[in-house]
């Protein structure tokens, strides 16, 4: 789970008001896709930052500032904000009258909070510089269309631009509430059906998360996973399948569920809110979201079928820092003589280039996994993955290898407390 889930006290809430100043009846915003959150670039206050899209935010949100370049914020209060995970408030600042653009739209009076005395530092999970989050304020005054296959947002004036479009989706109705969106899906798991109220999270990387109650309970096959960091601290909770999760006529067999292990009081609950429905399972559709008349449009797309993965291996990997590699460049053939009977040579003359490149940390391992049997512990700092620098990989390419293939043999090579160590393990499933 890739997201920052917070709860705020504030009693007042200034919304975007988003200007359309281009001359066209359809904006085209392209995004990254990386670990099922929509990550889009934009400006603040003149200065580019990348942003996740989130519709399970009602705020929009700054935690981490361009390193080269300085920010000016407007007008800010101090307040007290409280996120899910183990830990306590936090101070942040609300400032208001700040500038927000992306391709065609313009908002002068966009409110943002900003975190800055907190270490969210998402690159360490995505691999690059996240700046923050965009709420639900970016939906409630066009259509927007995500478009999941093609990476594409599109932002409509109005219906007749759209309207042949939306005729080959499905629709389902939706609710509001503090301005985000809630779908209502079938849920069958153990024998029992169940009507689930979930919020529709593009900012949650998995696909879903269910709370427990008297009526929703998790199977007996699960184990205890590390599903992400709040603002406030690390949430954990246990991973398991469901057997089916149906939106109208289109059916997800063995779809993984997530139960957060966080008391419900955390949580400004809507009624009968059931749990969150997430990107894993969101980016297998492509969406119109209109939230003026309470619709979202949707069909399946070719993510559809893809299967529902986890992490084998029991690791969780974050980015530790960088560091200098000397790379081959170029080569340059040069001829000559030797001193003894004028032989004619050619040699090689190569040429070098030194670049900045990721180190890789173990943050977490999970109890009783793989890794955990062979030996790694947190803290430990990866040198080589299956004979291969670590340098050489990136976050994602370590997550697709983990998420491999069962049985698949492990080497691992870590430095710890100086010394250098090798583990091996096996991929496991349990799921």
């Amino acid at each position: 789970m890739l997201r920052l889930l917070f709860i705020l006290f504030i009693s007042q809430c200034t919304f975007a008001q988003l200007n359309w100043i281009s001359h066209k009846n359809k904006i085209e915003i392209p995004f990254e896709l990386i670990y099922n959150l929509i990550i889009v670039d934009v400006k603040v206050n003149d200065v580019d930052l990348k942003m996740i899209l989130d519709t399970g935010s009602e705020k929009n949100l700054m935690f981490s500032f361009p390193k080269n370049d300085s920010i000016a914020f407007y007008n800010p209060k101090t307040i007290s904000i409280r996120g899910l995970g183990y830990g306590k408030e936090l101070n942040a600042y609300i400032s208001e009258k700040n500038k927000f653009e992306i391709n065609g739209l313009v908002d002068r009076n966009f409110q943002v909070l900003l975190v800055t005395n907190q270490d969210i530092s998402l690159i360490d999970k995505l691999g690059i510089q996240i700046n923050g989050i965009i709420g639900s304020s970016f939906f409630k005054d066009f259509l927007v269309e995500i478009n999941y296959s093609k990476k594409k947002l599109y932002l409509y004036k109005d219906f007749e631009t759209i309207t042949k479009k939306m005729s080959r989706y499905e629709k389902t109705q939706i609710e509001i509430y503090q301005n985000k969106p809630y779908v209502n899906l079938k849920i069958e798991n153990s024998d029992e059906n169940h009507n689930a109220k979930l919020l529709f999270d593009s900012g949650l990387g998995d696909g879903l998360w269910l709370f427990e109650s008297d009526s929703i309970k998790c199977k007996e096959r699960y184990f205890i996973d590390f599903l992400g960091r709040g603002l406030s601290g690390d949430v954990k909770g246990k991973k398991s399948r469901i057997e089916s999760l149906q939106l109208d006529k289109f059916i997800l067999h063995h779809a993984l569920v997530s139960y957060p292990d966080i008391k419900l009081s955390e949580l400004d609950l809507f009624k009968g809110r059931d749990g969150s429905l997430g990107g894993e399972i969101i980016k297998r559709f492509n969406w119109i979201l209109d939230y003026k008349n309470h619709f979202f449009y949707y069909k399946q797309n070719n993510l559809f079928n893809e299967p529902f993965n986890y992490n084998m291996s029991g690791l969780e990997v974050h980015h530790f820092g960088q560091q200098w590699v000397k790379e081959l460049d170029s080569f340059t053939n040069v001829s000559g003589k030797g001193e003894v009977n004028a032989t004619e040579y050619i040699s090689k003359v190569y040429n070098y280039k030194y670049t900045l490149k990721p180190n890789f940390q173990i943050y977490e391992v999970r109890e009783n996994s793989p890794a955990a049997k062979a030996g790694l512990l947190a803290g430990d700092i990866i040198i080589k993955i299956n004979n291969k620098s670590s340098h050489n990989y990136t976050i994602q390419k370590i997550t697709e290898l983990f998420q491999s293939e069962e049985g698949k043999k492990i080497k691992i090579l870590v430095e710890r407390d100086g010394k250098l160590l090798e583990f091996e393990f096996y991929l496991e499933k349990i799921l």
